[in-house]
């Protein structure tokens, strides 16, 4: 049963679940019962572990719990809270000098040694706990003393997935048909690193594997009788193809039309030609090459009408018949090999990682956990218990089996305090390795289930539409477990949106939602359309708020009040250019790398022509680039003028002196502006962002 979350009264003892959306005060909560740990169970810093999973929001939870013992210590030492809306600390700090034997003395002190001890504060990440954790243990967990800490592993999966292919792959004794099945499957000892890579990053993970894999026989592959019939079948075709199209041509009155018809039969030709060129038996075929096997022609006969015959059609059906055994038996050893390749290189990358003194952030967690189910030390959950009496875990909704694992043996028993805090709604994002069952695992284990159901953040209306759209349907989110919770406005002030542009007699909705035309459209079309309607209306309003008739609170609506929520880079990009042929400035957030992008790669070509300036080709490379900006025609003069070659090359050397007497940041920042970068990137559609992205490079750059 869920109820409400009440701060001050919230039981501090056993597992407790608080469902917190987005908006509803959870990082308040997180510090008011921080403070709580802190005040009424007398802890030290030290001893509440508060988790969370980016160092990002470690960072900001840090300082927003090291500012709520700030404005605590205000008040324990008689002045007024800086904001008088918020009553918990006076409430909290009134109730404890009244129930709990503090004085007001005591109390001040205590808070005063909590923030002159802060640096001591466990607030980590859940991979910065683990490590935290490791280190004090590491004799149990079977580790060196002292180890390297590795934030990517993937040389040491590569190198131990080489060693696999060369033992049971590269051997002349290999199955000639497997190795090309798994040529068709792009099998590759890069392909083979990044599957060992995805299930060591999910070690809970169950792999499920067919049953045949284990039945003896299911390995068989008469490679013979197959290759005996493809022959045969290959002879039949070359002398045969021609009178086979024709009949079939001729006889399609008696077959489906949609299936056989004037387009479908050339392509079924193609298909047979390029199986027969290839000389590859197990080769998979198109899936129209069925059109000439006899058993198709036979199913696709219309009513009443004679199945056209003839003796090819019958070859290729005995033919793939064995084929598709083949195919199947190849497909089973595959999977041996694959199953295999698991866990020998599964069990192998711990001894290496051992000999090396290395440990990646994976291994972090899988380590602890190994050691905290280890029955020769049963006593280690106790201890790390012992160490931190109350655990705060932030984000609970993106932590997947092996995390919670590690969290249940320390605290399941129910001993100690533990604060699962998180959005079961955004569990369901498997993209950002957050698994649903885990958390509905988790809230049938907690002693006590809450939710935040006050809104902070959106305005009384959307919340009501909000409530209004994912009510419709008892079953929004699918499962039976995973239900919609409305929301409740909080008592917040919320500067008002007029728009004054609509007729008086419409109300203003808080929620749009725009429907697709019908009858339906193609997919390619409808993205169109949506990225041309977006961007209008986004012009409107902003015209609208040039003219007097759109506001936010008395303040004109302003292009950065506006956010827009694309599915994939690709739609931001498109509503982007789209939004530029309005003239409309946007700024695009990206997760990718900058050293994936276009600037980085012409970063590098003019950065490897300054350091060889006398290099011509790779001079002409460099001035290629939009960052220098010579088109073709000013390159081709360049060549064909010696003395102007000359001048680019000792300005190109200019620069590498410039880079090697006062380091490359004052180098490029030259670079930048002698060479007119900025201007000429800023006259691009997306100028703003390809001008960051140089800078950003540049300062990348010079750190390194």
């Amino acid at each position: 049963m869920t109820s409400p979350f009440d701060l001050p009264a919230c039981p501090l003892d056993g597992i407790n679940l608080i469902e917190a959306s987005a908006g509803t005060g959870k990082t308040f909560n997180i510090c008011g019962m921080y403070l709580r740990l802190l005040l009424e169970r007398k802890l030290e810093v030290k001893q509440i572990l508060v988790v969370t999973f980016t160092i990002t929001a470690t960072a900001e939870l840090r300082e927003r719990i090291r500012s709520r013992i700030a404005e605590a210590l205000n008040h324990a030492n008689g002045n007024a809270p800086a904001d008088p809306r918020d009553l918990f600390v006076p409430e909290l700090i009134a109730r404890l000098l009244e129930q709990h034997g503090y004085t007001q003395r005591q109390l001040a002190d205590r808070l005063d040694l909590a923030l002159q001890t802060f640096d001591e504060a466990s607030i980590f990440t859940i991979h910065g706990f683990c490590q935290r954790a490791l280190a004090d243990t590491a004799f149990t967990a079977g580790l060196p003393f002292e180890f390297e800490l590795m934030t990517d592993d993937n040389e040491i999966i590569v190198e131990a997935v080489n060693d696999f292919w060369r033992r049971r792959i590269a051997g002349e004794d290999f199955s000639p048909a497997l190795a090309s099945y798994m040529m068709e499957k792009r099998d590759t000892p890069q392909s083979f690193a990044k599957l060992v890579a995805r299930h060591q990053a999910k070690p809970l993970a169950r792999c499920i594997w067919p049953a045949a894999l284990d039945q003896s026989g299911s390995e068989a592959v008469d490679i013979a009788a197959l290759e005996a019939a493809y022959e045969a079948a290959r002879i039949a075709w070359n002398t045969e193809k021609d009178a086979v199209r024709e009949y079939l041509t001729n006889e399609r009155a008696a077959l489906h039309g949609n299936v056989y018809n004037e387009k479908s039969l050339p392509k079924a030709v193609a298909a047979w030609d390029r199986y027969f060129v290839g000389a590859n038996p197990i080769a998979e075929l198109d899936d129209k090459a069925i059109l000439f096997c006899a058993s198709q022609l036979a199913s696709k006969t219309k009513k009443g009408h004679r199945t056209p015959t003839h003796g090819f059609c019958d070859r290729v059906d005995a033919l793939l018949g064995l084929q598709a055994a083949a195919r199947d038996a190849l497909s089973l050893a595959r999977l041996r090999l694959l199953r295999t390749l698991i866990d020998e290189v599964g069990a192998d990358l711990p001894r290496r990682k051992r000999e090396r003194r290395v440990i990646a952030f994976n291994d972090m967690l899988s380590n602890l956990h190994a050691a905290l189910h280890n029955k020769d030390y049963p006593w280690l959950a106790a201890s790390l218990r012992h160490r931190f009496p109350a655990a705060l875990i932030d984000e609970f909704q993106d932590t997947d089996p092996l995390q919670f694992a590690i969290f249940d043996a320390i605290y399941g028993s129910g001993e100690g305090s533990l604060f699962l805090v998180g959005d079961p709604k955004q569990a369901i994002y498997s993209f950002r390795n957050a698994d649903l069952y885990t958390y509905l695992d988790a809230r049938q284990r907690a002693s006590a289930q809450f939710t935040l159901s006050e809104n902070h953040r959106s305005t009384p209306g959307l919340i009501s539409a909000v409530n209004g759209l994912f009510e419709a349907n008892a079953r929004a989110f699918m499962l039976p477990d995973l239900g919609y919770q409305a929301f409740n406005p909080a008592q917040k002030e919320h500067k008002p949106f007029n728009d004054k542009s609509l007729s008086a007699s419409l109300p203003h909705p808080d929620l749009h939602v725009w429907m697709l035309p019908t009858p339906l459209i193609h997919r390619s079309v409808v993205r169109a359309r949506a990225v041309q309607a977006t961007a209008a209306e986004i012009a409107r309003l902003l015209n609208e708020s040039k003219a007097g008739r759109i506001d936010i609170g008395g303040e004109p609506l302003r292009p950065k009040d506006i956010a827009i929520l694309v599915r994939s880079h690709a739609q931001g990009s498109d509503l982007k250019r789209e939004l530029a042929k309005l003239s409309i400035g946007s700024v695009e957030l990206l997760q990718e790398s900058v050293f994936a992008s276009v600037d980085a790669e012409e970063v590098e070509r003019v950065l490897m022509a300054i350091n060889e300036p006398s290099r011509v080709t790779l001079l002409r490379g460099a001035l290629a680039t939009e960052m220098i900006g010579c088109d073709a025609a000013a390159i081709i003069a360049l060549s064909a003028d010696e003395s102007q070659l000359l001048a680019r090359i000792e300005r190109f050397a200019a620069y590498r002196d410039t880079w090697m007497r006062q380091g490359l940041g004052v180098m490029f920042r030259q670079l930048v502006t002698e060479e007119g970068a900025s201007a000429r990137l800023l006259c691009r559609p997306d100028g703003e962002r390809r001008l960051t992205n140089l800078l950003h490079l540049g300062e990348e750059l010079h750190k390194a």
